[in-house]
């Protein structure tokens, strides 16, 4: 098999073999045969993408559920602090963290890492706040979802959903209270 002279004397370790072997390119193929953007992709939740991560959690809680205790030890760990870049909360036990993490930093944006008590709060959030077509789509339907997850309601505005949500207090509030103005 013949070698190309350089890497021979590359190989042979010959004066001048550490510089790099020159690369030939097509000179009909430009600068770089291709041309590589990354792109942020979003899936919906139901994607395939997701199927086997959603098997494991579904498989991982049904064995926490057969595993709960009568009463539940709390952890010997000494006093810690949340990990996430910018928080500065401080726990004596495993369990206050874990409720912490997954309440303050369980549903977070990866566009601008604000965090949201659930997933359907964060879902709205990229929708009205990431999504370059939810202006335009906005101006010609209803687009601004109701912020509870129970409710199917679309609005034009902002401003009326926001007019919309004190309908769901009257289902929270007791009936010893009165209404807030």
């Amino acid at each position: 098999m013949l070698l190309p002279p350089a890497l021979y004397s590359r190989l042979a370790g010959e004066p001048g073999a550490a510089e790099p072997l020159p690369v030939e390119r097509n000179p009909a193929a430009g600068e770089a045969p291709f041309r590589y953007a990354p792109r942020p992709v979003r899936f919906p939740r139901d994607h395939e993408f997701f199927e086997d991560g959603d098997v494991q959690r579904h498989l991982y809680l049904q064995d926490m559920l057969t595993q709960v205790s009568e009463t539940p030890e709390k952890s010997m760990v000494p006093e810690f602090t949340c990990q996430v870049a910018g928080c500065c909360q401080v726990f004596a036990a495993i369990e206050d963290y874990q409720h912490h993490y997954h309440m303050m930093h369980g549903n977070t944006c990866s566009f601008c890492n604000r965090a949201f008590p659930s997933g359907h709060l964060l879902d709205v959030h990229i929708l009205e706040w990431h999504d370059s077509l939810f202006q335009i789509l906005a101006q010609r339907q209803d687009m601004y979802q109701c912020l509870v997850e129970s409710c199917p309601e679309k609005f034009k505005t902002s401003q009326d959903r926001k007019d919309h949500m004190p309908s769901h207090a009257s289902c929270c509030r007791h009936s010893s209270q009165s209404p807030e103005r």
